[in-house]
């Protein structure tokens, strides 16, 4: 996925307003995310407990034959996947990101850990 979401030009009369609308397979990654780790959370149950808590990310995307991304759009679409999912509860609670991009022509497919860990005092 080298674009996550695309700009749509709305006309209302004289005026016009541009927003950003997810692409379908944007949208097809997030959902197949969530139907996978239905049950899977790694959230904290209570908003203080959130407020303590940080992940550790670690992405590997391998790309099939002819298949081309860009590694902050994969970032931006599995963060925002594993929070639509919920199985985390923020993807600003991410304090650590590792990405690997890697070629697999016959079995593409994308790699994700997380872990869960207390933040550290400030």
């Amino acid at each position: 996925m080298n674009h996550y979401k695309e700009p749509q030009i709305i006309k209302r009369g004289r005026f016009h307003t541009l927003r950003w609308e997810e692409i379908p397979e944007a949208t097809i990654f997030k959902l197949t995310v969530r139907s996978i780790a239905r049950g899977i959370s790694l959230a904290p149950a209570t908003l203080s407990e959130q407020r303590r808590t940080e992940y550790i990310l670690r992405a590997v995307v391998f790309l099939g034959a002819g298949q081309r991304g860009d590694g902050d759009n994969f970032w931006k679409v599995i963060a925002d996947s594993l929070t639509f999912a919920g199985v985390i509860h923020s993807d600003a609670a991410i304090k650590d990101w590792h990405l690997y991009k890697r070629r697999d022509r016959e079995n593409p497919r994308t790699v994700i850990t997380i872990l869960r860990c207390r933040k550290e005092t400030e």
